[in-house]
């Protein structure tokens, strides 16, 4: 069986970074390309695809887990990486 976290889970991290990861789910489904993982980690976006991805595609992933460490990803506001312990990307209601 080829079950992923994605086709268990779903998207692993919270709707504030919906307007980064929707858009590249999209781009994957319209592609064909199998997604395996959406998650936070160490307070980033981490987006995992199965096999080669595309330059392009590459590009989008990268650009999106960037853009994630300025975007609270509770509510999608402007948020910075945070550490109480846990890294955690936040705006300052949030943090």
């Amino acid at each position: 069986m080829n079950d992923t976290p994605f086709d268990h889970w779903g998207v692993e991290c919270s709707t504030g970074w919906s307007k980064l990861y929707q858009p590249l789910i999209a781009e994957c489904n319209d592609r064909g390309i199998k997604i395996t993982q959406i998650k936070e980690k160490f307070g980033e976006l981490r987006f995992y695809v199965k096999g080669p991805i595309p330059t392009d595609l590459r590009t989008m992933i990268d650009d999106a887990e960037r853009k994630s460490i300025t975007i609270c990803e509770q509510c999608g506001a402007p948020g910075k990486l945070r550490s109480d312990g846990w890294w955690k990307t936040r705006c300052d209601e949030h943090a």
